[in-house]
């Protein structure tokens, strides 16, 4: 058994194998610590051995062994092999912080900071968030999260540096190292971008308007239903003097290129280059 406690929330993680408990603790939420404190949230893996249907309309049964995960009792999920346990118990265990926490208020989303303030890619998973935050990192950029953005009650964000996920080919998930150049401190937002990977897609933003900018947030905050007014005021406050556009994209590399040359534009740091802004444009900043 391990206790630990992330974000003023405790949480306990139970396996049937001290020999996991490597591979857990590196799934422990960032900036974790252990604690004695009682469990808000408790996740066991457990291996275990049932029976089902070899397939869809046959009576056949087999057995079938693997790992299962439990969050707080309820079976999630089970016959998963070590790496897809591990998966699915980082996610539940993240998520449940992420419920729970208060003051704070998580909302899902790729974050990083250019000169000194937030750019926001709300989305959920396979909306291509990791890809993009890593693509501004190597751009420049300073990493604060690929999952979640987490806004303070003045609506500042601050770092959730948990390790970049990326998702391979046949579902796979791939974690790489929390880069070297990471956000240590709360900075306000200047940028909400509501983004999509598509394939060849033309890099085009349409202004969001201050309620928009809102709305591409709350679609994706994980305590919306439980705390509405309060996640409605922060949410407010950490868009009140930001910009926000959405577009769909195409390569990372050179959204990533594009989105810096305009948010380095409007910080007055650098000219925007026009072979990078040529689909965006200084219209689009007299625009919004």
């Amino acid at each position: 058994m391990l206790r630990g406690e992330a974000h003023g929330v405790a949480f306990e993680a139970r396996v049937d194998d001290r020999r996991l408990l490597p591979a857990v603790r590196a799934c422990l939420p960032p900036g974790w610590k252990a604690t004695r404190r009682p469990a808000a949230a408790t996740l066991s893996l457990v291996h275990e051995t049932f029976e089902t249907t070899a397939s869809q309309g046959e009576q056949r049964r087999r057995r079938v062994s693997g790992l299962s995960v439990r969050v707080d009792g309820q079976m999630l999920a089970r016959g998963l092999s070590h790496a897809q346990a591990l998966d699915v118990f980082e996610s539940e265990l993240q998520l449940s912080v992420a419920r729970l926490a208060r003051p704070e208020v998580f909302v899902h989303a790729g974050v990083v900071a250019v000169a000194g303030r937030a750019i926001l890619l709300p989305g959920r998973s396979g909306a291509g968030k990791t890809t993009l935050v890593r693509a501004l990192v190597a751009a420049g950029a300073t990493y604060y999260s690929d999952e979640y953005a987490v806004l303070d009650r003045e609506g500042r964000v601050h770092p959730y540096a948990r390790r970049p996920s990326v998702r391979r080919r046949a579902g796979r998930k791939e974690r790489t190292p929390v880069p070297r150049r990471r956000g240590r401190a709360g900075v306000p937002v200047g940028l909400v971008v509501a983004t999509r990977y598509v394939p060849d897609a033309r890099w085009a933003p349409v202004p969001l308007s201050a309620g928009e900018r809102v709305l591409a947030l709350l679609a994706n905050t994980v305590p919306a239903r439980d705390r509405p007014a309060e996640v409605l005021a922060v949410l407010a406050r950490a868009t009140g003097s930001a910009r926000g556009f959405r577009t769909d994209r195409g390569a990372a590399a050179r959204a990533a290129r594009a989105l810096l040359a305009l948010v380095k534009h409007d910080a007055g740091i650098v000219a925007p280059p026009a072979t990078e802004l040529q689909e965006s444009g200084p219209a689009w900043l007299r625009r919004v």
